[in-house]
């Protein structure tokens, strides 16, 4: 009997694994040109061969058996570090991202979640920052939890695994079912709390001037470092309001102790805060290479102080959508990758779900923000 098999998942599986096609070719004992065939859907593996694939990939049986029973679509994602990483460095990224709006999806027919607005915003990227302040009525105080803020206006967030050392974060318009998500993923490795903030301002730069205008995958290398230009200009602006920032700096501008004491205040690193005050004229250029001559010789350039103190925010929406759906008995007798199953057809491992949902998922954390998301009502 000819058991069904889906090529296309299997790449999608081996590219997660980071695995090439010749690794998994001698994991499973066949050549690299059958493994290539398989992909192809040019030949379907032996049974034999069939669980040696299972096992290599740690992937279930029913993932390789089924065609997706849902559209999928994303209109580019950009990559801070796109110049330096490789491709396949990207790949297992891009499934989560993928699977992230999946579940988004999912979750959508029982929890309401915060709705992701349009807005219509300068494209000067300091006009921009200024603007979306006042449209989330924020005034100039400081932003205490860029994660939080994100999920609050209906972003979707999952600190992942990158596994790779040049991804802080990335972001992207996606589409499931014809339903608009925008994910961003940030790296539960790469960052301290402080550099996390920017990471993720950053990625709202892309947001608001970037997504549905430009494709990156299109751009050339110039290109894109002038819109990661932008993206740098607008999280500066939105982190830092030029104001009140000035105020606090102001007599102080060439003191590197006095931006150290203000990170507790602005929850921004030192030296995005030195920087600031270059791009505002508050200190020269000559200052400005002294004080990072003088952060190089303190060795703040891996890590700067009080670094460690202030815990790396994690992501809470989707974690709390899985637990409302535990509480009201929808997840239990069926798991989630059951449910999950049943509508889309697709069979994820629990590993790729406990990193998508930031908890394992037979142990819940607790959360003490209070609940973002809600069950429906109507």
């Amino acid at each position: 009997m000819t058991i069904s098999f889906n090529g296309d998942r299997l790449k999608e599986a081996r590219r997660f694994r980071q695995m090439s096609i010749p690794q998994l070719a001698d994991r499973v004992g066949v050549s690299k040109q059958m493994i290539s065939k398989y992909e192809h859907n040019d030949a379907q593996p032996s049974a034999k061969t069939y669980q040696k694939i299972i096992f290599a990939l740690g992937f279930p049986l029913k993932y390789f058996q089924q065609d997706d029973e849902f559209t999928y679509n994303e209109l580019g994602t950009f990559y801070r570090s796109r110049l330096t990483s490789t491709q396949s460095e990207k790949k297992p990224s891009e499934m989560l991202k993928k699977y992230l709006a999946v579940l988004a999806n999912f979750f959508e027919n029982y929890v309401n979640f915060p709705v992701l607005r349009e807005l219509e915003l300068s494209e000067n990227p300091a006009e921009a920052a200024k603007q979306l302040r006042e449209k989330w009525e924020l005034g100039d105080k400081p932003i205490k939890n860029m994660l939080h803020l994100l999920e609050l206006h209906g972003f979707q967030v999952a600190a992942i695994n990158s596994q790779s050392e040049k991804v802080d974060a990335f972001g992207s318009q996606t589409k499931v079912n014809g339903k608009n998500y925008y994910c961003i993923l940030i790296d539960q490795d790469n960052n301290s709390f402080f550099r996390q903030q920017f990471s993720l301002a950053h990625e709202l730069a892309h947001w608001v001037l970037h997504s549905e205008k430009v494709n990156p995958q299109e751009l050339n290398p110039q290109e894109y470092r002038e819109m990661e230009k932008e993206a740098n200009i607008f999280a500066s602006n939105f982190l830092l309001p030029s104001e009140a920032f000035c105020e606090d700096i102001k007599g102080y501008e060439d003191n590197l102790d006095a931006y150290l004491n203000l990170k507790s205040k602005w929850k921004v690193s030192a030296a995005s805060m030195v920087y600031r005050s270059k791009s505002l004229g508050l200190v020269s250029s000559e200052q400005y290479l002294r004080l990072q001559k003088r952060m190089s010789s303190r060795g703040w350039r891996r890590s700067e102080p009080f670094d460690t103190v202030h815990p790396i925010s994690k992501p809470t929406v989707m974690k709390q959508a899985f637990e409302l759906l535990e509480q009201a008995g929808i997840i239990g007798e069926n798991s989630l990758s059951d449910l999950l199953e049943r509508k889309y057809k697709i069979s994820l491992p629990n590993d790729i779900l406990a990193e998508i949902l930031g908890i394992p998922l037979e142990k819940l954390a607790d959360n003490n923000r209070g609940n973002i998301v809600q069950m429906r009502r109507d």
